[in-house]
């Protein structure tokens, strides 16, 4: 386990001080996130500061887990993107390996004509 950091912070207008193991950059994020969450909410909602405490609470916990809720369909549905992504891929390069093997086999049937012609050719300029 890494060393714990401590960074102050303002969040809602209010120094607070925070710890974790995380770096002291990711702190100063985290609690910018959250703080810049309570500045929209006062922003979006004019009777916000009249709410009790709790409840105000409440609705940024609510709002903070529908965005990490919206993250993560994100995060799933890129998942299924790249896997549907890597079968195509995989699909592709068997494709192209098939194809390959029939160019492959093409041009040494090429090659074996050619030799044939050649030898043809050959026997009629000695006749």
């Amino acid at each position: 386990m890494g060393d714990k950091n401590t960074v102050d912070v303002i969040i809602d207008g209010k120094i607070v001080r925070v710890s974790g193991t995380e770096s002291e950059a990711y702190l100063v994020s985290v609690s910018n996130y959250l703080n810049a969450k309570i500045t929209s909410f006062k922003k979006e909602f004019k009777n916000y500061r009249l709410l009790d405490e709790e409840l105000r609470s409440i609705l940024l916990q609510i709002n903070i887990c529908d965005d990490l809720f919206q993250e993560q369909a994100k995060t799933e549905k890129a998942e299924q993107e790249k896997e549907e992504l890597e079968k195509e891929i995989y699909s592709l390069k068997h494709d192209l390996v098939k194809s390959q093997m029939k160019l492959d086999g093409a041009l040494q049937e090429l090659e074996k004509a050619q030799k044939r012609l050649f030898e043809t050719e050959g026997n009629k300029g000695e006749k």
